[in-house]
């Protein structure tokens, strides 16, 4: 079991590492390399109608496991790329 420690911490320290916390885990989140649909599609700014012609259309790679989609980030990335898509420079 874990020793548990008390100490005494200011107001804005406890903030400032909150807040970095936070930050860190937003950041690693976005760095998830594979999304599912709904990642995708939010990470585009993109209608469901959208990402299925897309995907239907083979203009972004996209992978199966089982019944689920999933999206390599890089390669959705690169695709996006290739055809010119000007969201592009929002999206890096």
């Amino acid at each position: 079991m874990d020793n548990i420690v008390l100490i005494s911490i200011g107001k804005e320290e406890l903030q400032e590492l909150v807040r970095s916390a936070v930050k860190s885990e937003l950041q690693n989140k976005q760095q998830k390399e594979l999304m599912n649909f709904k990642e995708t599609r939010e990470y585009l700014g993109i209608s469901t109608s959208t990402l299925n012609k897309w995907k239907s259309t083979d203009t972004i790679p996209f992978k199966r496991l089982g019944k689920r989609i999933f999206f390599n980030r890089a390669d959705v990335l690169q695709a996006l790329k290739d055809s010119n898509y000007p969201k592009l420079r929002d999206l890096q």
